[in-house]
This record gives structure tokens, C-alpha cells and sequence, in this order.
């Protein structure tokens, strides 16, 4: 497994965006694709944003939210759990516990935890990778994933 890890340490940093990207788009088709189409899940998102602004949701989907939610959901967990021993030797744990936060605050629908869930496992290993390549940088190159991943979002659901 570490040779994996290697590898992706070296790559460029605009590298691990595009694979994180496709990591994210094969995320949402395969979700689609099993959970609705498939097994009929109702794909409820948020109904919080239904009766806002759209400058309301885009301040939100792409400043607010990625900054809040990684700060929240990658780099506070990872720092703080990290401090242990338990977790600094089975790692995998922080990035479950990690996705399992990020999700439980989307639970819109039984889709949309799941599709979280393993978002927030993206997302969390890409904060690991970043800050270990880039000595500290994993909270604000987490984020801006995050915004560009929510503004994917927010184009396809306002101007499809």
C-alpha cells in the first residue's frame, strides 16, 4: 500500500485535483447508478438552500461551507485524533470517523449520507496527501476542492 502512496506524493499538485475530481465525478455516477437507478433511493439534497438567494447559496456552496466544513470535518478531526496513539498507528480510523462527521451533518436522505459518506472519505484523504506533501497546506487546498467540487454542484443544479 505505501508504494501507492508514494506514488501519489509525487505527482504535481494540479494531478491530485484532476484525480480527485474524477474520483469525485465517478463518486456521484456510481451513486446514481446503484442507489437511484437500481435500488430506488429517493435522492433528496438540501432543503435548506430551496427558498434562499442564489448570491445566498453561492456565497454558502463556495466560501462559507468548503472553509467551515473542512476546518469542521478534515482538519480538526485529523489533528485532534492524530494526538493518539491508537490512531496515529490505524489511520483508516481517522478518515472513517472523519467521512461519518461530514455525513451525518448532510442527512438529507438515505442517498445523500451514503453519497457523503464517501465524499467525506475523499475528501479526507486528500487533506492527508496535501498536508503531508505541502507541510501544512491540506486545510486550504481541502477547501478549495471542496468549492470547486460545490461549484460543479451548484452549475448543474441552477443552469442545467
Amino acid at each position: 500500500m505505501s508504494k501507492y502512496i508514494n506514488r501519489l506524493l509525487k505527482l504535481p499538485v494540479l494531478y491530485l485535483y484532476t484525480l480527485m475530481l474524477v474520483s469525485y465525478l465517478s463518486i456521484d455516477v456510481l451513486c446514481h447508478v446503484i442507489l437511484i437507478d437500481l435500488f430506488k433511493f429517493e435522492s433528496v439534497s438540501n432543503a435548506v438552500t430551496r427558498d434562499q438567494s442564489i448570491l445566498k447559496i453561492f456565497i454558502y456552496a463556495l466560501i462559507l461551507g468548503p472553509f467551515f466544513e473542512t476546518l469542521l470535518f478534515q482538519f480538526i478531526p485529523v489533528k485532534l485524533l492524530s494526538t493518539y496513539v491508537f490512531f496515529k498507528k490505524k489511520k483508516i480510523w481517522i478518515v472513517l470517523i472523519s467521512a461519518l462527521l461530514f455525513a451525518l451533518t448532510h442527512l438529507y436522505s438515505s442517498y445523500y449520507f451514503i453519497y457523503t459518506f464517501l465524499m467525506g472519505i475523499n475528501l479526507v484523504l486528500f487533506f492527508f496527501i496535501m498536508e503531508f506533501k505541502n507541510k501544512g497546506s491540506g486545510l486550504w487546498h481541502t477547501t478549495l476542492l471542496h468549492a470547486i467540487i460545490n461549484l460543479m454542484v451548484f452549475i448543474h443544479q441552477y443552469f442545467r
